[in-house]
Formats: C-alpha cells, structure tokens, sequence
C-alpha cells in the first residue's frame, strides 16, 4: 500500500512517459526497445519502416541516420550522464506514398548501467517558420532596396521637372517684359503728334511708318499670345508630372518605412501658410487664421500632413482665381474637439455642383482648367492613414467651397 509520501509506481511513470510532448524510447545499452511512448512512435516507426528494419532496436536505425552512435553509447565512461545532447538531424523519408523531409532534436541519456532513454523532437514546424523568416527578411530587404532606388530615382526626376518649371517661370517673365508695350506706346506718341510728325515726314511717310509700327505689334502681340499659351500649356504639364511624382511618392513610402513622430498640428498649418503666404498677398485675399497655441499633439507623419495643407490651400487659391473679382477671403480654423482635432478651410471662391463632391476625390476627375485631378484623392489617402477624415461641401458655383479634415489625436 502506498504511502502519503512515496513515489509514483512504475505504472505512473510509463503513464506520464506517454503523454509526453517529446517522443521518448527506454532502451538497454545495445539498444533494444524495452518502451516507446506514443509521440516516440509518430516519429521513428516511419523511419524504422523505410529503413526495412523491426522497431526493435533504436541504435541500429540512428547508425543509418548518423554513423558513430552506437561506438559513443558503448564507450561512454560515466555510469550516468547525457551521452548527447540536443543533437540535430534532418530526415528525408516517404510516408504515406509521400516524400517528406523531417527535423529533429534528439539526446540520449544514460540513466543506469542498464536503462538508456533516447528523446526525439520534432522541429520541422520551427524549422520552417524559421525557413519562411528569413525568405521574409530577405524578400523585405530586396523591396526596401527597389523602394530606396524608386525614391532616388523620383527624386532625381523631380529636380529634373523643378529645373524645368523654373525655366518656363523666367521665359514667362522675360515675355511679360517684352517689346510690346514699347510699340504700344510709340503708337500712342504718333496719335498724339500726329500733326507734328505729318508735317515733318509728309502724311504719306508717316502714314507708312505708322502701317509698320502697326504691323509689328499686331505681329508681336499674336506670337506673345501664342508663347502665352504654350508657356501656360507646359506649365500645365509640368504641374501634372509633379502631381504625378507625388502619387509615386506617396506609393513608395507607403510601402517602405513610415515615420511617425509626435506632431504639432499648429505648426503643420503655419508651415503650409508661410510656403503659401505670398500667393495669398499677391491676390490680396483676406486671410483669417483662427490656430490656437495649446492644441495636443498626435503621433503621425508630419511632411506628408504638410503636402495635405499645402494642397488644399492651394486649391482655394485657385478656386479664387477661377471666381474672378476682387474682396475675397480664406479662413482656416483649428479646434480641439474631445479626443479628435478639426481643421476647416473655407473659401469664396467658384465652388461646384453638390453632385460633383464625390467625383472630387476619383482620380482623374478635376474642375480645373489646368489640373490633374489626383491632390484630392492624395490627401484623403494621406489624412486616412492617420485615421482621419477630409470632405468637402459648396452650396453651389459661386458659393465658395469648405474642406473638413478630422484628425483623431489617438491614431490606430
């Protein structure tokens, strides 16, 4: 009869043997099984099996597997002690009309002059985790490193379509200052000195030099519209590409490493205004600022926010533009309302359609002469993968337009 205090029976120790997560064989020293357990079986009867041998000696399979086994049991000199330890072996082996490739740990314990344990686990899961780890790791690396070429290479285009923009500026400004208004006022000089240079040069001398003065303005005047409208076409195109490399932008480092810092939404909006400042007071727009100092700060990334403000800043510029006339205003209001922040920007300029409002944000679809219609559909991207949100409503053309951004001060 047991004691309180004794120790588990023989039984009870064959019982926890089998439900060992492990597979464990009990062996003499030539290697004969005396007990397999369950998990034991799962792993070594297959190999067993390929091998055309009865499951009735363990040291005979792992000599096939691993030569030398049997010599190291046979002359290990402790009368107990591991004779290995965690040794790995990778199996290939057919099961089940399969071909199959199997990892294992295995020790062998000498736990008597006549009891040896042989302990197997199976690693193939971990090993293949391990595998498919760093097929990942390399397969991010390859991408980081196509990523950082993309981004290289758009940079280098942008400086490329920025030289270009620059050029088309001077060459608009140099045609702005061109011999035109010199014709127009030498003109004016002949209508008011009329009589004096008709006297001087005879009427038909002078009518002849007024014909040719003429002409060469008419002629000047058709090639600067003409050098006008090509100007603004390229300018145009080279808008486009810009909003073009943006999107790709965007595209690369959404995929590549995001940054994501704390960020001021006060100096987000003074950052985009300061770029913009001198658009506003050279179509003298009243501009109404209401950006407290003491907003809390979230984590996001603060260039991309800036490109948002900047985008949809400009758009109610241009909007005023469109509109014509004069007296008119731009507001940008800033509040922190419970755990969210809310910007809103409200123009007088041209405003749309109300059923247009959704087509706004489509790729492609624009209500500007000269636009490319992708800044919209940017910015929602940029202000929702800080799990925000930007609409925008007018009551009509004419009406001026106002732009909602939402911007949770807890990002996902």
């Amino acid at each position: 009869m047991k004691t309180p205090h004794s120790g588990p029976s023989g039984q009870d120790l064959l019982t926890i043997l089998d439900q060992a997560a492990i597979g464990l064989i009990v062996a003499d020293k030539p290697g004969n099984i005396r007990h397999m357990n369950q998990m034991a079986e799962q792993m070594v009867l297959p190999l067993f099996q390929q091998a055309g041998q009865a499951p009735t000696n363990i040291l005979n399979l792992l000599e096939m597997i691993a030569p030398g086994i049997a010599e190291k049991v046979e002359n290990f000199p402790d009368p107990t002690g591991f004779v290995i330890t965690q040794q790995k072996q990778t199996v290939e082996m057919e099961y089940k009309g399969e071909k199959i490739i199997r990892h294992f740990f295995y020790s062998i314990n000498k736990v008597s002059e006549e009891s040896i344990v042989y302990s197997f686990d199976d690693i193939t899961n971990y090993h293949t985790a391990q595998e498919e780890l760093a097929d990942l790791n390399q397969k991010m690396a390859i991408d980081r490193s196509k990523f950082e070429m993309a981004a290289g290479v758009l940079h280098d285009i942008g400086n490329a379509v920025v030289g270009i923009g620059s050029h088309l500026t001077k060459a608009r400004r140099s045609l702005e200052s061109s011999d035109l208004d010199t014709l127009k006022k030498l003109l004016k000089f002949f209508e008011v000195k009329q009589a004096e240079l008709t006297e001087a040069l005879g009427e038909g001398k002078f009518q002849a030099l007024v014909n040719l003065v003429t002409g060469l303005e008419e002629n000047q005047r058709k090639l600067e519209e003409e050098l006008s409208q090509n100007l603004k076409e390229q300018m145009g195109i080279t808008s486009h590409i810009s909003d073009i490399l943006n999107i790709q932008r965007q595209y690369v480092y959404q995929n590549g490493d995001t940054k994501r810092d704390p960020v001021h939404i006060k100096s987000v909006l003074y950052d985009a205004l300061s770029i913009l400042m001198a658009s506003i007071e050279k179509r003298r727009i009243k501009l109404e600022a209401n950006i407290p100092e003491d907003c809390s700060k979230f984590t996001g990334d603060r260039t991309k926010l800036i490109q948002v403000f900047i985008n949809l800043i400009k758009n109610a510029l241009d909007a005023i533009d469109d509109a014509g006339g004069e007296d008119h205003q731009l507001s940008i209001d800033l509040k922190e309302m419970g755990d969210q922040l809310e910007i809103t920007i409200q123009d007088s300029g041209i405003g749309f359609e109300p059923k247009q409002t959704d087509k706004l944000f489509e790729r492609g679809f624009t209500t500007k002469a000269q636009g490319s219609g992708i800044g919209m559909a940017t910015s929602r991207a940029i202000i929702e993968s800080h799990s925000g949100t930007l609409s925008i409503h007018s009551d009509g053309p004419g009406k001026g337009a106002t732009v909602q951004v939402t911007i949770p001060l807890q990002q996902d």
